[in-house]
């Protein structure tokens, strides 16, 4: 099969740029034929004029679509998948496709198509739905949503909506969501999708091997950014109530209150760690705990936690309560409530023999669900049923 990947890298490197890079590199093991149009951002850091031009561009940059022809024409793709639009690629590139005759699949890693900041969420309102039915949301632009610049966000805001009107979206095979939760966001959502249109495939975590609980040390450990949206602050109140070991990984905005929390004597800071440190704490750990408030996508510690066999104590968000069994493959305690979590981080540990089986099934749960070999044959699957509706149509 021959793949065509489009992808716009930002300016700062993010989790949709590893997911590209994985999928890219795996499909290509696999033995497929695999090629990419890589866009990049540069120009958006150039003069004032040059910001202008760009700026412009991103509604619809037809230099972009001239590239993702040029490369239909060399390569031959049977299908496009695209990663990221924004914003020098633009959507462009899906008329560009669609105009040669190529099926596409896009993924949504974030709510960006109907939500300025991507994460459905604001300071002060999280999780926010203000401008997820509305084909034209102001509110993003009001609240300054994304980058906290009103100029900006009615930059992305014009972007996505000129494009609804336009039913460009309409025009994509097949979306991809991360999980059932978030395909019900977004066929809510003013995009107006058809339910066909929008099918849920996950991303994939190596193989970090399994540990046993009676390998495992007494701490729990909490691993992301230190951030309202995480819920770390929940997770220091906890603390308070509780004294237990609870070991903190991750850098950010409330970092200063993690690090006086840590002068409890039973919260332990580690700042910011190499991946295979965090892993190693992972695979020592009483249990992961992931307090967030906001509608997380499908968080990599999560998935790792399950490859571990590491027991997951989460907030009943929606979402995460989708990925996390309640009892199953972890607890779930009331969003946002520190009590909630202190008293069950006190009964976890008290009776350690209740999450032997968690660990387990998380493990069976990645192996179900996580791997590369299973993710990738949905995704190959998927490839293959759009270019065999593409062929039926055009009988």
């Amino acid at each position: 099969m021959r793949i065509l990947f489009i992808h716009n890298y930002y300016r700062l490197r993010g989790g949709e740029d590893t997911i590209f890079e994985q999928e890219f590199a795996k499909l290509r093991e696999l033995g497929h034929d695999v090629d990419a149009v890589i866009f990049n951002n540069d120009q958006f850091g150039k003069s004032v004029g040059g910001k202008l031009i760009a700026a412009f561009q991103t509604l619809n940059n037809r230099a972009s679509a001239e590239r993702v022809k040029e490369a239909i024409a060399r390569f031959k793709p049977d299908v496009i998948h695209i990663h990221n639009l924004f914003y020098t690629a633009s959507p462009a590139v899906i008329n560009a496709a669609k105009a040669c005759n190529v099926p596409v699949v896009m993924t949504l890693h974030n709510y960006r198509l109907v939500c300025a900041s991507g994460l459905l969420m604001r300071p002060g309102e999280i999780p926010c739905e203000r401008c997820l039915t509305k084909t034209v949301p102001l509110d993003g632009i009001r609240f300054g949503c994304f980058r906290d610049s009103q100029a900006q966000s009615a930059q992305l805001t014009a972007i996505t909506s000129l494009h609804k009107l336009a039913h460009t979206w309409q025009r994509v095979d097949r979306f991809i969501t991360l999980t059932d939760f978030a395909r019900q966001k977004m066929l809510q959502s003013s995009l107006q999708l058809r339910p066909e249109q929008v099918v849920v495939k996950p991303n994939f975590v190596p193989d970090l091997g399994y540990t046993a609980p009676d390998q495992r040390g007494d701490f729990f450990l909490f691993v992301g950014r230190l951030s309202q949206e995480k819920g770390i602050d929940v997770l220091l109140e906890a603390a308070k109530q509780v004294a237990l070991p609870i070991e903190i990984i991750g850098e950010g905005p409330l970092q200063a209150a993690v690090e006086a929390a840590a002068q409890q004597g039973h919260v332990y800071y580690r700042g910011s760690l190499p991946r295979e440190q965090v892993i190693e704490r992972m695979r020592q750990c009483r249990a992961i705990i992931v307090p967030s408030i906001w509608y997380e996508g499908l968080p990599t510690v999560i998935l790792e936690a399950f490859a571990t066999g590491t027991p997951v104590i989460c907030s009943d968000q929606g979402n995460l309560n989708q990925i996390v069994e309640d009892g199953k493959t972890g607890l779930l305690f009331q969003t946002g409530d520190p009590q909630s979590l202190s008293k069950l981080l006190t009964d976890v540990y008290q009776t350690p023999n209740t999450s032997i089986n968690w660990g387990r099934k998380g493990r069976l749960c990645f192996e179900k669900k996580y791997t590369s070999l299973v993710v990738m044959d949905q995704l190959v699957s998927l490839y293959k049923l759009i270019i065999e509706d593409k062929n039926i149509a055009d009988l």
